[in-house]
């Protein structure tokens, strides 16, 4: 099992440096077609890929008509419908709205439906955004340059999912650099709307635990409007 697990991420890792968005794609199509239980790591990965290609989101459409009821007497079953609904709502794709929407109210399903309708409008507007292949710089990994069109963009909900990003995976030195360099810019704000987003880009930059981003740690927890953002300041110093 952990051999497998380890092929997975290689896999995922080696999805990274794609040549293609056709090899972006065919990561997904080839695990979906193969009728087997998909890893929800592989799933949760659509989150931040920038995918909406109808070709990925079709075969988990698919499960999802089919796998439904099936699940109603399975859990196992029901816990991959639950993620394929789920992953449905990165899509971004109008088209399966209805689909989503058969299970609202539903007992089993119904938390990952409301989850999934809230994201379809976002990652209407995000999928572009993050998969902007005319904001690439060669100089890095395709998943970097994903991370980095996410700290880069206007929308400080796709901001903190770009930190997150930072913060349980990928510290490549360039994101730390972008997350400083929007911190210092963001962190005096009294947006509420924007302090959970500026949170998390302290949470991140501070998880990297490198000395060159204390001063600017201390300068937020000293200087910042917002409650929240003072207070993971002050944990990111303590770390």
């Amino acid at each position: 099992m952990k051999k497998l697990l380890l092929v997975l991420l290689l896999a995922l890792s080696g999805a990274a440096f794609a040549a293609s968005v056709e090899d972006d794609v065919g990561v997904y199509t080839q695990a979906l077609a193969e009728g087997k239980s998909v890893d929800p790591v592989l799933l949760e990965s659509l989150s931040w890929k920038g995918i909406s290609d109808p070709r990925v989101f079709d075969l988990i459409a698919a499960r999802v008509a089919v796998q439904a009821e099936e699940g109603r007497s399975d859990r196992r079953v029901k816990k991959e419908v639950a993620q394929y609904i789920r992953a449905l709502g990165f899509s971004g794709q109008p088209k399966y709205r209805p689909l989503i929407e058969q299970y609202r109210g539903d007992q089993l399903y119904d938390s990952y439906v409301r989850d999934a309708l809230a994201d379809l409008p976002n990652y209407q507007r995000w999928n572009p955004v993050i998969s902007n292949r005319a904001t690439f710089d060669p100089r890095y990994s395709d998943d970097v340059n994903r991370v980095r069109n996410m700290l880069l963009s206007d929308d400080f909900d796709l901001k903190k999912i770009g930190a997150k990003r930072v913060y349980f995976q990928n510290k490549d030195q360039v994101l730390l650099d972008i997350l400083a360099e929007q911190l210092r810019a963001s962190y005096m704000s009294n947006d509420e709307r924007k302090s959970d987003s500026i949170a998390w880009m302290v949470k991140a930059l501070g998880s990297a635990h490198q000395s060159k981003y204390r001063p600017l740690i201390e300068e937020v927890a000293n200087n910042a409007q917002e409650k929240a953002i003072v207070r993971h300041a002050r944990k990111a110093l303590e770390q």
